[in-house]
């Protein structure tokens, strides 16, 4: 079943108030390096970062 309007913009909400993005720039060719070891893990270059970041803080993967 598709999203009704208001649970999209209670989403938007939702996400401008208590997620953030973090990024980092790279050459292209260590980029598709970087998706190649993650495609090889069997996982997303998000999930494998975000495991990263978490366990830099020591906190464990929750979900949004």
């Amino acid at each position: 079943m598709a999203a009704s309007e208001a649970q999209k913009k209670a989403a938007a909400k939702y996400h401008r108030e208590n997620i953030a993005s973090i990024a980092c720039r790279v050459r292209k060719e260590q980029a598709e390096q970087f998706k190649a070891y993650c495609e090889s893990q069997g996982k997303t270059s998000n999930a494998v970062l975000k495991e990263f970041v978490l366990g830099c803080i020591n906190e464990t993967t929750t979900e949004e």
